[in-house]
């Protein structure tokens, strides 16, 4: 019983750590945020595309290997034939470009703010001369070394 009681302890420790429960979260944001990416992509930057290269829908695009001709990417499926769907690759590739470009604008903005945040947190302190530690600019005495400041 003993020998459960510290697995269990063991295993309290690891899943309940700060970081642990802070991957988890950021998992979870990552998946939210994939739903609304995956959502712009399909439902409002493909449609424009779609319009603009006059409705070319590229999930049509196939090779059937061998020398049967098909009709239509059903037909070969259905006769059992090996085909290799270029055009899926391509929708995919399409998407993945435009996902990573808005993952690029997210994060580069994202970037921009967290610069601001900085500069306004740096304008708010000032470093101790002898310890050289953050402390807030209108100090007269170091929360951490104790030093008195002039």
């Amino acid at each position: 019983m003993g020998k459960l009681k510290e697995v269990f302890e063991n295993f309290k420790q690891f899943a309940f750590k700060e970081a642990t429960i802070g991957v988890a979260v950021g998992i979870m944001l990552g998946a939210a945020l994939k739903s609304v990416i995956d959502s712009l992509v399909s439902d409002i930057l493909t449609p424009p595309i779609a319009k603009i290269t006059s409705g070319i829908d590229f999930s049509d695009l196939y090779i059937v290997l061998g020398t049967e001709k098909y009709d239509s990417l059903v037909a070969a499926k259905e006769a059992g034939a090996v085909v290799i769907t270029y055009g899926n690759f391509i929708d995919a590739f399409i998407s993945f470009l435009i996902t990573a470009f808005i993952l690029f604008l997210i994060i580069n903005q994202g970037g921009k703010l967290l610069k601001k945040e900085e500069k306004k947190v740096q304008s708010n302190t000032k470093t101790c001369r002898y310890c050289k530690s953050e402390i807030h600019k209108e100090a007269v005495k170091c929360a951490f070394c104790g030093s008195v400041l002039k």
